[in-house]
Parts: structure tokens; C-alpha cells; sequence
């Protein structure tokens, strides 16, 4: 657990309230409701079990009772002690797990979702099933129907900047709560209320909940556990729009994760930032890494959920395909070093960004992908442009146009000659930090040998 600070130098310290938590079991008219099933199939597999519990407490000075979600081991000893955190999108379900889930169960993590945003936990949990979730209140607030109709979207830059803003600032007004219901589940992990005991916590989040990750770092590292200590050893806010460079906390680790498309869409969000220096960016400390990764996309369509599968099968992609950039294996690598970071104290990788020209655009190789940043088989011997920003069907969702086989010839000559550059790049990949070896035998199997010419 994170040390306690000195209590009469920090006196803006405060403690959230110690909540009581109720498991709540399926029966055969009442199911857990859950909007992400992504390999939800292989929790048999590992011998994991999820279970559900309703939390009620005190947060802002109001009541609220809001829905956990547990994912671990069945058997209690093979728990490893680290539990990764993570809040339900503003769509409801949640992205991190689509990604860790195999890293995961094979090392005896387990995993939370915590629905602590208000619109999205009434409306995507508790108005499914009324009955079920009856208990389910927070300070009342605008419903998730009402924000779906002020969604920003525009071309025009500063346009799209204040209408992202407007938006934001009416969300987080929905959505006072949330900080200390984070906080308080943490507490819930640790004090064995959920049948297990949490000794490292890791909050998390993608897209819309690592903005929430954000936002907690910045303004509420007040926030303590009933006990007074800090409640996360370590905080990842994965693939959002940026903002201002994160501070250095001194009871937690921090890593940060963006990918291509992320740093294309900043550039559009501030309005052609015109800077080599897009406004997240920092250096590295002893707390804090941030990784931007080249060719990854928004969403991972390596590996599909059936429902996603049916979603883009009717999109005619015109010659491309969905890209087959392994985002998974990357957040693999990085919450196993953010682990180790905060167990052993091993310091992660070295942080490492794309390379963008003074006007803030991508700067690119002869392929068309781009330079610098997190480096993989992918980027480094390439058999496609990896991200096709042309005329895309859907703006989270990416594509990539794959090499003729005239053109792998006259990059790569033989076969022969590719795999092995193929697997000297994934030999980098693996000693740069960025894959681990159980998953490069994946993309041996399933990416090298399945390129032919």
C-alpha cells in the first residue's frame, strides 16, 4: 500500500467515507447486466469467476449506491494481490479489460469495473433492469439521452475545441461523485469486502474514462482512504484527447498511453497546435513515463468481440482492411511494467513519442507510417500502411491497405528474408520493453507466418 503522508504538512488531505458493500447474486429472472462481454467466454478457461456487489456510501456530502463488478480467480490463493480498476465508459461497459484480459488471468490479477458516473451507471445499468439495481441513486443529474444530443462534432477546429469544452464541463457536473466512489471501491478492494485483498490498485481507463483518470490526478490527489493512505498505487489514463503535461504524484506511479490516431486528433481538437510540442507532453521522472505509440489505432480490430464483428462487417472498406495492429500485446507489456514498477520498484521503459514537424503533423516514412515512438514488428517491417486516415468510415475504427505482393517483393525480396527481419524486430520489441514473450509467439504464429508473397 501507498505510505501515509504526513497528515499536519498535508492538511487538504481528506478521507472519503468507509462505504458497506452487498453482494448482490444472479438468479434465474435476474442477471448481472453487462454491455462488454469481449471474451467474457474464457473466464471458465482460467478458472475466473465474476461476481457483482451494490456499494452505498457518502460522497460530496449525498448518499449514492452504485453497482461493482469483479472479475478474479475462483480460487482465492491464486490471486497475485493486484487489482486493475477501471470506470464504465460514458456508453457504459469498458475498454481496458477488451485489452489486459489474457494478461491478465494467465498471471492471477484481478480486475473491477466501477460505475461511478452517474448518467451513464442509471442509464445503461440501472434502467436495463429496475428491479435488479432498485438501489442505484446519486445526486440526481441530466440523463445520459440528454448528453447524447450535444456530442461534439464539427470540422471546423475551434469550433469542435468549444463545443468539447462546453460538453466536458456539463459532463463533470454530472458527475461529482465519481472521484470519491473511485476512491471508496478502492477502499472496498482492500478491506476484503469484496472477498478478496487488494494489495496494489491500478486505476485505469480508455478514451472518455482515462479523461476521468486525468481529471482525478489533477484535482482530486486529496483524496484518501478511510485510513488516510493514498488510494492507487499507480494511475494509466490510456488514449485520450491530451491536455495539459501531468503532474508527478509523490505516493503513485503514472504511465500514460497514446496512440497514432490520438496524436492526429489532438492536433485537430487544439486547433493545429502549429508546435513540435503537443500540450500533453513531458519528460520522464521517477513517477512518470508516457508512451505514444506508432501505427496504434483507437480501437483494436486485431481482435473483435462478435458484436463488433457484426457492427463493421456491412462497411465496405474499398480495397482496405481493418487494421491488424496488435494494441492488446502493447497494454500487456506496460501494465505488466507498471506492476513491477510499483511492487519491485524496476522503472519501466524510457517514454518515447512520435515525431511531428513544426506544425504538429505526423511525420512519416516512405511507407506512409510514422516515426518514431513506441517501435514494433508492425512499423518496423511493414506489410501496410498502417493507418489509413483517408476517408475513414468511422472515426474511432481504423483501417490499413496492405503492400501488393510486387511491392513486399521489392521490399523484402524472398519470403525468407521478411521473417527474419520480422523476427529481429520482435526480438527489439521484446527488449525495448514493449512485448512480452509469451505474446511474440502470437504474432510469430498468426502475423510472420502467415505473410506470403
Amino acid at each position: 500500500m501507498a505510505t501515509e503522508e504526513d497528515h499536519e504538512t498535508h492538511e487538504m488531505h481528506v478521507r472519503v467515507t468507509e462505504p458497506s458493500v452487498a453482494f448482490l447474486p444472479e438468479t434465474e429472472t435476474s442477471k448481472i447486466v453487462t454491455h462488454d462481454l469481449h471474451q467474457g467466454d474464457l473466464l471458465p478457461v482460467y478458472d475466473y469467476i465474476s461476481q457483482e456487489y451494490l456499494m452505498t456510501g457518502i460522497a460530496v456530502a449525498h448518499s449514492y449506491c452504485t453497482r461493482l463488478l469483479l472479475r478474479c480467480p475462483a480460487d482465492p490463493p491464486k490471486f497475485s494481490g493486484l487489482v486493475i480498476a477501471e470506470p464504465s465508459h460514458l456508453w457504459g461497459g469498458t475498454t481496458i479489460w477488451r485489452l489486459i484480459n489474457r494478461w491478465l488471468m494467465r498471471n492471477g490479477h484481478a480486475w473491477l469495473e466501477v460505475d461511478s458516473q452517474a448518467p451513464a451507471a442509471i442509464d445503461q445499468i440501472k434502467n436495463i433492469d429496475p428491479e435488479r439495481y432498485k438501489e442505484m441513486h446519486f445526486i440526481p443529474s441530466q440523463t445520459l439521452e440528454q448528453f447524447a444530443t450535444h456530442i461534439p462534432a464539427s470540422a471546423d477546429a475551434e469550433e469542435l475545441w468549444d463545443n468539447y469544452r462546453i460538453f466536458k464541463e456539463r459532463w463533470w457536473a454530472a458527475t461529482l461523485q465519481s472521484p470519491e466512489i473511485l476512491v471508496a471501491a478502492s477502499h472496498a478492494l482492500r478491506s476484503g469486502q469484496l472477498g478478496l485483498k487488494a494489495e496494489r490498485v491500478v486505476l485505469t481507463g480508455l478514451s472518455q474514462t482515462a479523461d476521468l483518470i486525468r481529471k482525478f490526478i489533477v484535482e482530486s490527489p486529496h483524496l484518501r482512504l478511510p485510513d488516510g493512505y493514498a488510494p492507487f498505487e499507480g494511475y494509466m489514463p490510456c488514449q485520450c484527447d491530451g491536455g495539459n503535461p501531468l503532474p508527478d504524484l509523490r505516493d503513485a506511479k503514472i504511465i500514460e498511453i497514446l496512440g497514432e490516431f490520438e496524436i492526429i486528433y489532438i492536433k485537430s481538437l487544439y486547433g493545429g497546435i502549429d508546435s513540435e510540442t503537443p500540450p500533453h507532453r513531458r519528460g520522464d521522472s521517477k513517477s512518470f513515463r508516457l508512451y505514444e505509440v506508432a501505427g496504434m489505432s483507437h480501437r483494436e480490430t486485431r481482435y473483435l468481440s462478435m458484436a463488433d464483428k457484426k457492427r463493421l462487417s456491412a462497411v465496405d472498406l474499398e480495397g482496405a482492411q481493418w487494421s491488424t495492429f496488435a494494441n492488446s500485446f502493447i497494454y500487456h507489456a506496460l501494465f505488466d511494467a507498471m506492476n513491477k514498477w510499483i511492487t519491485t520498484g524496476v522503472a519501466p521503459p524510457r517514454g518515447t513519442t512520435i515525431d511531428v514537424d513544426k506544425f504538429g503533423d505526423i511525420e512519416r516514412d516512405e511507407y506512409g507510417n510514422a516515426l518514431a515512438g513506441v517501435r514494433t514488428v508492425h512499423t518496423d517491417v511493414p506489410t501496410a500502411k498502417i493507418i489509413d486516415v483517408i476517408s475513414q468510415p468511422r472515426l474511432h475504427w481504423h483501417t490499413e491497405v496492405p503492400f501488393k505482393d510486387v511491392k513486399l517483393w521489392a521490399v523484402y525480396k524472398t519470403v525468407a528474408n521478411y521473417r527474419r527481419q520480422a523476427g529481429e524486430a520482435i526480438e527489439r520489441q521484446i527488449d525495448a520493453g514493449f512485448l512480452l514473450p509469451e505474446d511474440a509467439e502470437v504474432l510469430r504464429r498468426d502475423t510472420i507466418e502467415q505473410v506470403s508473397f
